[in-house]
């Protein structure tokens, strides 16, 4: 990479960080491309050739801390035991919580919409790819757990992975959708269900 292309990723993590400080803060709707480009002392136009507009760039900081989300996974599995299946809960945990710290339910609500309907091609997708990566890290714990045999023989642990990892992710929308469910709320129903998914699959001692 050269010196140019560093100086430029460097300065789109500043004006993506700045974002997303602005975001959480004031809100999406009242934080103007003129704001983030003042705060990461660049002007409008930096903002608007590497992100094409406002929608590119809260995109943009979904995948940031989308990648944040998933290296934290990646210890959290590490540090487990092979067949301790408390690690798919406290992956799940991280996964509802870690994006509620840094962006409040009114920009998600904007991030998805976004995702779903940008007409920004490149940012959609690398967001979404993020998101697959978590997805994908969910099932491969479960396959770990498979190999410990703590699963009864016949379950299929990548199957298992995925309808843990869709329901958790219906819920979190309808989270975000409902004003009055609290984050604790949240949690609690995710972590009855994903028992109750569980409880079919592992082996009865």
């Amino acid at each position: 990479m050269s010196l140019r292309q560093i100086n430029k990723a460097n300065r789109q993590k500043i004006i993506v960080a700045n974002a997303a400080r602005l975001f959480s803060s004031v809100g999406y709707d009242l934080t103007g491309i003129e704001m983030v480009a003042e705060r990461s002392n660049v002007s409008p136009a930096t903002i608007y050739n590497n992100f094409e507009n406002k929608i590119g760039l809260l995109l943009a900081v979904l995948t940031e801390e989308g990648k944040g989300v998933k290296d934290i996974g990646e210890k959290i599995i590490l540090q487990h035991q092979p067949e301790d299946v408390s690690v798919i809960y406290r992956l799940i945990e991280h996964y509802v919580s870690h994006p509620m710290e840094f962006m409040n339910k009114s920009c998600w609500r904007q991030a998805l919409a976004a995702s779903t309907a940008s007409s920004n091609k490149k940012f959609t997708r690398e967001y979404q790819n993020v998101d697959q990566q978590l997805k994908t890290q969910l099932v491969a714990t479960m396959t770990i757990l498979h190999r410990a045999q703590v699963f009864v023989h016949e379950v299929d642990p990548v199957s298992l992975g995925e309808i843990i990892w869709n329901n958790v992710d219906q819920m979190f929308t309808d989270f975000i959708s409902d004003e009055n469910m609290s984050l604790d709320e949240l949690k609690s129903s995710i972590n009855r269900q994903t028992s109750a998914l569980m409880s079919l699959a592992l082996v009865k001692i």
